[in-house]
């Protein structure tokens, strides 16, 4: 559920260095895909993934029972701030797309310092920008959004990671292509329902892209972050 080309996404998960036996925790996993992912490509590593959503986790489990069986994750269907991670305790936090399970930005990015291992911990962090100032048209076809709610340009995503104490070590943007894949894909999705509601999604999302920098106002970042002192 977000805009990276899949080449990105495995390209950023095989070039972690994680040690034997790593923890992965991932907030607000969902189907726990990168989480799944992450253990097939570090054999090594134990999973930890929490989500509120008791069907997305029903279907994480079937997932890694399938493919890392006897390695399978812990489960935990929970709140972020109510699954009692240890604080410093992983070797890798995963959470794209998901930072709204730590208030948003930038209050999630502090949160999932914290959870990372003082010296040395990685974090795997998909999050939107703004390519440019969002027009008031576009903010109410998201659905009322503030444009408060990202950082404004991918240097300023950047600069709130260092920030936090979060080096940049690698970083990747989704083009526009995936970006249109993306959207095109959440729209015929919801098409394939016979639904009310999920037609008026789809519609929402097509006249959203049809506006004036519709296509362009949003971009997104994969960034693997180096757990270091806050500056």
């Amino acid at each position: 559920m977000n805009p990276m080309a899949e080449a990105d996404v495995d390209a950023a998960i095989a070039a972690l260095s994680l040690p034997d036996g790593a923890l992965v925790l991932e907030t607000g996993c969902g189907g726990a895909e990168l989480l799944l992912r992450i253990l097939e490509a570090h054999p090594g590593a134990r999973g930890v993934g929490v989500d509120p959503d008791p069907f997305a986790l029903a279907r994480a489990r079937a997932a890694a029972a399938a493919r890392v069986p006897g390695r399978e994750p812990q489960l935990v269907k929970a709140r972020a701030e109510d699954a009692a991670a240890a604080p410093g305790a992983a070797d890798l936090v995963v959470n794209v797309a998901s930072s709204h399970a730590h208030g948003g930005f930038p209050a999630a990015l502090d949160a999932l310092a914290a959870l990372t291992r003082p010296d040395g911990g990685l974090v795997l962090l998909g999050e939107g920008f703004w390519t440019r100032p969002p027009a008031p048209d576009y903010l109410e076809a998201l659905g009322g959004a503030d444009a408060d709610e990202l950082p404004l340009g991918l240097d300023a995503l950047l600069d709130a990671a260092r920030a936090a104490g979060l080096r940049p070590l690698d970083v990747r943007v989704a083009a526009d292509a995936d970006w249109a894949a993306y959207e095109e894909g959440l729209a015929a999705e919801a098409e394939r329902h016979d639904d009310d509601a999920a037609r008026a999604y789809a519609r929402r999302i097509r006249e959203r892209r049809a506006l004036p920098d519709g296509a362009t106002t949003m971009g997104f970042a994969l960034l693997t972050l180096h757990r270091t002192d806050p500056t």
